[in-house]
């Protein structure tokens, strides 16, 4: 730029000098002198306005070059976390296979997904989900090991490669990695628990490929998700096939609650001080055409995953309730809600209307929550079942004992009874330790004006003990297995006696 306006400037010379040549010396030099100043001052305005140019055009390559070293950045780095992307690992796990195959380390890769990120997301909202996954990335990138790639794969999907996998290392690095993610992480109005189950793969074979090893690692992690939420699975031959059957099932699930293949089920409630009926629990049955009855442990898991439960569970407490209707108006019902269930804000008046638009009164209904929603869902649990119990629905606590809620939380959530695990009750006969177990539990109820219900009663030994220590509620099969609508209808005409339930 200064060599162009120094251009200008001999040429404006250059052209005075010209002018005094060509002038009358007689007239001195004054024409030459207004000649060059305006020759010089027009080439300074010129050469200023050249510069001005480069200057534009230089900012704009500078802009441009950052751009290009953005998009080039964007394509390796997550802009949420900083961690690679996935194309970036991609790359780095095909160099590391490429090394494993001419004699190098073998690589392991552990992919790594967040178990209650979607409950964080719907209740805190989509901020402190950014909270949580930058706090994630921070506590991966703090354990990477020497020759080990961090990325986030997307949404809350992260992975670690670590080229070495020999002598258990990825094994504990990830038990290292579930300890880490298991720990509070603070958002911007406290804290929530996330926590994460990892899917392990290993290289075995030479000729694996990057998308063969994270397809096995995605493999073993849904594997862990169905049976083992919070633990490292490590793949196994047949998961695969296992994979697609479940993928089948999840398809044919969704058929099932479209044909209204899923109904209510119903269990009696007997109160122990004189075995009257009180009314039923309802339990969620699939009637399968091709494989029959399948029970609740093989598909609530998967609504829950799937994000189908709501829907599940409106459906039965409509049915539950049309059912009902055509019984005696003194039994009720108690339905299990999910925990996944509370990050839903309209959960409450959804179930009024229900209840409003069968004509069954919310007194008659109970619904049952567990431990963990006190855990995970403290504060949007308390407003829901506040705004239930207003309207006259109670609530009961289930599996009490086998979780981790505080006596803090019986106080502050509006609980009304206690229902001790059918694994205390069921251990009691060959266990004192159980025992105590229960009568504690029902003391405990007892300090805090709540009633108990005891699960999983099978023998008369177990009923009379029950009585003994003051449970107020018995269900289990010594009164009756879970039946369907239609049977119940015809076992509360026919007014058998309780204990002819058992038969």
């Amino acid at each position: 730029m200064m060599i162009g306006i120094l251009v200008l400037g001999v040429g404006a010379l250059f052209f005075a000098v010209a002018g005094l040549m060509a002038s009358d010396m007689a007239h001195g030099f004054a024409p030459f002198l207004m000649y060059l100043i305006t020759s010089l001052l027009l080439a300074l305005a010129i050469g200023l306005l050249l510069f001005k140019t480069h200057m534009r055009l230089r900012r704009a390559l500078d802009r441009s070059h950052r751009k290009q070293r953005q998009l080039h950045a964007s394509a390796r780095i997550d802009s949420l976390t900083g961690l690679h992307n996935r194309a970036a690992f991609m790359r780095s796990l095909e160099k590391a296979l490429e090394s494993w195959r001419a004699g190098g380390p073998p690589v392991a890769v552990l992919l790594i997904d967040l178990d209650r990120f979607k409950i964080v997301n719907d209740t805190h909202g989509h901020a402190a989900g950014d909270d949580v996954l930058k706090e994630t990335a921070r506590r991966l990138g703090s354990f990477q090991e020497t020759n080990s790639t961090v990325a986030r794969l997307g949404g809350d999907e992260f992975v670690v490669m670590l080229e070495d996998d020999r002598g258990g290392i990825p094994g504990r690095v990830g038990r290292r990695l579930l300890e880490s993610l298991a720990a509070p992480i603070p958002i911007q109005n406290g804290f929530v628990r996330v926590g994460a189950t990892i899917g392990l793969a290993a290289s075995e074979n030479r000729a694996v490929t990057g998308e063969e090893m994270l397809h096995a690692a995605d493999v073993a992690l849904y594997d862990a998700k169905r049976n083992a939420r919070g633990t490292v699975r490590t793949f196994e031959t047949g998961m695969d096939e296992a994979m697609k059957d479940r993928r089948m099932l999840e398809t044919d699930l969704k058929r099932a609650l479209a044909a209204g293949e899923i109904v209510p089920f119903y269990q009696p409630l007997i109160a122990l001080n004189g075995d009257k009926l009180i009314g039923f629990e309802v339990l969620a049955r699939w009637q399968h055409p091709v494989h029959g009855i399948i029970p609740p442990a093989s598909f609530i898991p998967l609504a829950e995953e799937s994000g189908r439960i709501g829907e599940m569970f409106y459906t039965l407490l409509a049915r539950a309730c049309d059912d009902a209707r055509n019984w005696p108006s003194d039994l009720r019902l108690s339905v299990n809600i999910s925990p996944t269930q509370f990050a839903e804000p309209l959960m409450a008046s959804r179930i009024l209307t229900i209840l409003s638009k069968a004509g069954f009164p919310p007194a008659r209904l109970e619904l049952e929550i567990t431990e963990s929603t006190l855990v995970d869902q403290v504060s949007s649990a308390r407003l829901i079942l506040t705004t239930l119990r207003n309207a006259g629905i109670s609530v009961a606590l289930d599996d009490f004992g086998t979780g981790y809620s505080s006596l803090r939380h019986l106080n502050d959530l509006p609980v009304d009874r206690l229902k001790i695990d059918r694994a205390f009750v069921a251990n009691a006969q060959r266990n004192d330790e159980d025992w105590r177990i229960v009568r504690a539990i029902v003391q405990l109820a007892g300090a805090f004006n709540l009633a108990t219900t005891a699960e999983g009663i099978e023998a008369p030994e177990i009923l009379s003990t029950l009585r003994d220590i003051g449970c107020d509620i018995g269900q289990g099969y010594l009164f009756g297995r879970p039946i369907s609508a239609e049977q119940t209808s015809l076992w509360l005409e026919e007014r058998r006696p309780i204990r002819a339930l058992a038969s």
